[in-house]
């Protein structure tokens, strides 16, 4: 069995994706599926609304299409960055994902995601 380092990783991970809001409506910001035979650790996480408040954030794992939360913060004003409290691991077919309920139609939201990524 092959044992893998975590400071052995193969390249730097740094992503960031934008998202509407949408009154009514839980608004869904993900990162693409990991690759077979790659992980992926992200090590810090920001969900930020630029817009408006909003009363809740929660982020996540969708694998095999169940979705698979680990983290909630609630009632957050505009322009606070909403920030992941652990490392997140991600193995071959994981989607990370933010999920971002109360927004207004139209606000501006950004989550942006660091870690490093290893090939298996």
């Amino acid at each position: 069995m092959t044992v893998y380092n975590a400071n052995d990783f193969n390249r730097v991970f740094r992503e960031t994706r934008l998202g509407v809001g949408v009154t009514g409506q839980a608004v869904t910001i993900k990162l693409d599926r990991i690759k077979p035979r790659r992980c992926r650790t992200l090590t810090h996480v920001t969900v930020e609304n630029r817009t408006n408040d909003y009363p809740k954030c929660r982020i996540g794992i969708e694998r095999a299409g169940r979705n698979h939360y680990l983290d909630e913060l609630t009632v957050i004003v505009a322009d606070e960055l909403a920030v992941s409290r652990s490392d997140i691991l991600l193995g071959e077919g994981d989607v990370f994902f933010a999920e971002l309920t109360g927004t207004t139609t139209g606000d501006n939201l950004v989550m942006t995601c660091i870690g490093w990524e290893l090939d298996l």
